[in-house]
């Protein structure tokens, strides 16, 4: 069987997420959660007051060895959970007394209706485009009926496919990831930006962009 036959999750389950962790390590290691966009994004909702909750609960599904998650758990009274392709990423995240599950986004080990936050953090470009409707359904099924998504991701307009470099046979994909979910009546996009994807300026050249969006998910039935 020729790799194009196999599916990029399992080539991510077997080797390519540990590499990737392995490549990125020390750039995680320094980055500044107090004014990552995502951090910013996960408080903003948090100081909203439209949670139904006094202790949140936020599920980041890519997120390695969990920085993020134990950021947002040191500073805020919050309980995490993590999703992490990489076996690598996930033991370091027990090291620090995380909840992270090796897995894919396409199948989530919750039940439904467990989380108030669901972050995609930067993954959905390595996914198959194939398991996309079933990544939304997923989310969508372990998020409250009144909750909310976060995703950080490359952008583009149009949807784009590219070779991703590090390994052949496989693709990274540029696109909207907010169409993933503000299709649905139930989905409104409350912010989206989108910035150079090192520098976090505006900037003209499409193909730097990475975006960031805040999507509410508000599915009772009150007015």
């Amino acid at each position: 069987m020729v790799v194009s036959e196999i599916r990029q999750k399992d080539i991510f389950l077997e080797s390519e997420a540990d590499a990737w962790f392995e490549r990125n390590r020390e750039a995680c290691a320094s980055k500044d959660f107090a004014n990552d966009p995502v951090s910013k994004a996960v408080l903003e909702v948090i100081r909203n007051r439209t949670l139904t909750t006094r202790r949140p609960r936020i599920l980041e599904i890519g997120c390695g060895e969990g920085r993020r998650l134990a950021w947002l758990a040191t500073h805020f009274a919050v309980d995490v959970f993590g999703i992490e392709p990489s076996a690598k990423a996930v033991a370091e995240a027990s090291k620090r007394g995380l909840r992270v599950l090796q897995g894919t986004a396409d199948v989530l080990p919750y039940d439904d209706e467990n989380f108030d936050i669901v972050i995609f953090g930067f993954c959905l470009y390595l996914c198959d485009i194939g398991d996309l409707f079933r990544i939304a359904q997923e989310a969508d099924r372990v998020l409250k009926s009144d909750a909310w998504v976060v995703i950080q991701d490359f952008f583009s307009a149009t949807p784009l496919r590219r070779n991703y470099h590090h390994k052949p046979g496989l693709y990274s994909h540029k696109m909207d990831f907010r169409k993933l979910f503000d299709w649905h009546p139930a989905y409104s996009c409350y912010s989206h930006r989108v910035v150079h994807h090192v520098d976090g300026e505006y900037c003209d050249d499409p193909q730097e962009w990475v975006a960031t969006s805040t999507l509410r998910k508000r599915s009772s039935t009150n007015d």
